[in-house]
């Protein structure tokens, strides 16, 4: 279990990887890039795993299941940098 100032800094991250997410869901409006796609739901997934790390402010009797939910997004996001990093376009 985290501590509270951990927690924090993990909300902080998770809504700049938010932030990251909306620039880079813009991008691909703009562009059209299936790379930029794939960057962006990278970010929302990063966002929401850090939320669920850090969601035991929030939810303090939610038990193992953010936990376990955060490592399967870390699978994910890592599967999707991997995946925006060899698309070609």
């Amino acid at each position: 279990m985290l501590t509270e100032p951990e927690q924090i800094i993990q909300l902080v991250s998770s809504l700049l990887a938010l932030i990251l997410f909306v620039i880079s869901y813009l991008a691909y409006r703009r562009e059209r890039r299936k790379k930029f796609f794939i960057l962006s739901s990278a970010f929302f997934f990063y966002s929401t795993m850090n939320f669920l790390d850090a969601a035991d402010i929030f939810f303090p009797q939610a038990g193992e299941y953010p936990e376990i939910w955060g490592s399967l997004l870390n699978f994910v996001v890592l599967a999707l940098f991997f995946l925006s990093m060899i698309t070609k376009e």
